[in-house]
Formats: structure tokens, sequence, C-alpha cells
């Protein structure tokens, strides 16, 4: 499963916390490694934060193009 996840196989966080779920419902999977799955499906289908870039500031005597 870690290898699925870290591979992004399935198409949403959704579908592979679900599949994470009936593998713990049917107790192949302990809590600590539900867990670490979980965290990891979570950084791994969640799209990274992008900053905005700082708005420039003419410096005083230029002409802005």
């Amino acid at each position: 499963m870690k290898i699925l996840i870290s591979n992004k196989y399935y198409k949403t966080k959704e579908e592979a916390i679900e599949k994470l779920d009936v593998f713990f419902a049917m107790g192949k999977l302990t809590i600590d490694e539900y867990m670490e799955l979980t965290m990891l499906a979570e950084t791994v289908y969640t799209p990274p934060v992008v900053e905005p870039l700082p708005e420039e500031v003419p410096v005083e005597g230029t002409l802005a193009v």
C-alpha cells in the first residue's frame, strides 16, 4: 500500500483512504500502519500551496514597463 500511495496509484486521496479503511476493518492493518498510511495519503494527495509572488514596487525615478 505504501508504494501504491507514494506513486499516486489511486485517483484521489479519498479513494486511497477508502482502501485503507477496508484493509483496517478486515484486520489486515494495525492501527499504527493505518495511521502512517493515512498520513502518507494526506501528504501525497494534497496539492502544494502556491504562494503569490510579491508585487513589484517601482523604484523612484524609473518608468514602469
